[in-house]
């Protein structure tokens, strides 16, 4: 089940979803909603292991970790053809 970012599923809205399946108030027989139970699993799941849900502060912290990687190996690299370059 592919979600566009807009549309993920909250840590809150699968908490519930959860509670409703283990107390039998889902009718896992419909179409779809042992898709949505296993999509509710899954966030919380993730919300437990990284702390964090998709979507949320763990991408920013992402994209920001590899702008500061791709710095430094800029940084590094031009610190080596400088010398190199003045040389000629």
């Amino acid at each position: 089940m592919r979600q566009n970012r807009n549309e993920l599923m909250t840590l809150d809205e699968a908490t519930r979803i959860e509670a409703q399946a283990a107390s039998g108030a889902l009718d896992l027989t419909l179409p779809g909603t042992q898709a949505l139970v296993d999509e509710a699993r899954r966030v919380h799941v993730t919300a437990y292991m990284w702390g964090t849900t998709r979507g949320e502060s763990g991408r920013r912290r992402l994209h920001t970790g590899v702008a500061l990687g791709v710095g430094m190996v800029v940084a590094t690299v031009a610190g080596f053809c400088v010398p190199f370059l003045e040389a000629h």
